[in-house]
């Protein structure tokens, strides 16, 4: 690392303006996204910092070029706000994260975590209980779209994207899979099959996760079969979309009476799992009697007792691409909100077959 004396010695006789937030961050030992926050007189840098950074300031003679930036130019950090169940013990968000991170940290940005210590059940969240650091650089939402955080960060003007989740009102730029589409595919390799009576597990607590039932509807619609969604949904109960709470499901709808349908189409991966060991629990067979299909292609999905068919989700690309639309609005050049839909591919696996004759 160059001392500030020595960029000064190989910097000649540039003119002071020529100085950068990098010279500035090299010199005085701290990030860029620091250099920015004592630059702007922001909250978050330590005294002694503070102090280095005007030092140094003062040293290269900076100054501020007279014509305005562009908008968020001088990033320096992105705060990544989500709960703290999806940083800590969430397969799906693991490699999200880590394209988030990586494309973050190759831009050179601090990445900040800020866990959104709430439970489900609240209606309303300030500014100041998310960002305790300060009013960031940047936002990423990941898995977080509830209205009162979403409103709370339009607010703050700040380039943001939602990851996995999106904004009814257009305020901030998102990146999803294509929910929609994926249900539609996964419904349709099983009328390809043959399957005609169909049964969407899930619990539809938000837009994302409706997008799926829509998928699976009009992909029965398309094909000329009728869907009824209070014979066709059973809902689990909760939005934590776990095995247990499939299985639990599933089971108590064998009790009331049972189903007729040949073919399961689930909303996660952990769901499929959790349906496909109640009914070999209660003598099913998957899926020479009942088909199965999971969404998400998690890790653990090949490895079940029946290997899951599912729709597998680039999840690490749709973290590196949501950086990039942060990068775009930071530099100006991402000018109205934008709404982007990832692809997804059907993995085949051992879960899925043709409805048993006659059915």
């Amino acid at each position: 690392m160059q001392t500030s004396d020595e960029i000064v010695r190989t910097r000649g006789r540039k003119p002071a303006t020529a100085a950068t937030l990098h010279d500035i961050a090299e010199a005085s030992g701290v990030s860029i996204s620091t250099v920015s926050k004592v630059l702007n007189d922001r909250v978050g840098v330590s005294q002694d910092n503070r102090s280095r950074v005007m030092q140094v300031v003062e040293q290269l003679g900076y100054r501020r070029p007279e014509t305005k930036p562009k908008p968020g130019a001088e990033i320096g950090s992105v705060t990544i706000v989500t709960f703290d169940r999806y940083a800590a013990n969430d397969h799906y968000y693991v490699d999200t994260m880590r394209g988030l991170t990586d494309e973050a940290r190759h831009l050179g940005w601090d990445v900040v975590l800020d866990l959104a210590l709430i439970g489900d059940g609240y209606t309303a969240i300030s500014p100041e209980s998310l960002f305790r650091r300060g009013r960031p650089d940047s936002v990423i939402l990941l898995g977080i779209d509830q209205k009162p955080i979403v409103e709370a960060v339009a607010a703050l003007g700040c380039p943001a994207v939602i990851v996995n989740g999106m904004d009814p009102m257009m305020r901030i730029s998102s990146i999803s899979p294509d929910h929609y589409y994926g249900s539609y595919a996964a419904t349709q390799h099983l009328i390809e099959q043959g399957h005609k009576r169909f049964l969407h597990v899930s619990h539809i607590y938000r837009d994302t996760v409706a997008q799926r039932v829509d998928g699976m509807r009009h992909a029965l619609e398309a094909a000329g079969i009728d869907f009824d969604p209070k014979r066709d949904v059973l809902d689990t109960g909760s939005s934590n979309f776990s095995s247990l709470d499939a299985s639990n499901a599933i089971l108590q709808r064998l009790k009331d009476g049972g189903f007729d349908q040949t073919a399961i189409v689930c909303a996660s991966d952990m769901l499929a799992i959790g349906v496909t060991q109640a009914l070999i629990s209660a003598g099913y067979r998957v899926p020479e009697d009942i088909s199965v299909i999971g969404f998400d292609d998690l890790p653990i999905s090949a490895h079940c007792e029946v290997p899951l068919s599912t729709m597998h989700i680039e999840r690490g690309e749709m973290g590196r691409l949501a950086i990039r639309m942060l990068a775009e609005q930071a530099a100006g050049r991402l000018t109205s909100r934008r709404r982007v839909s990832m692809t997804m591919q059907l993995v085949e696996r051992m879960s899925v077959g043709p409805p048993p004759t006659g059915k």
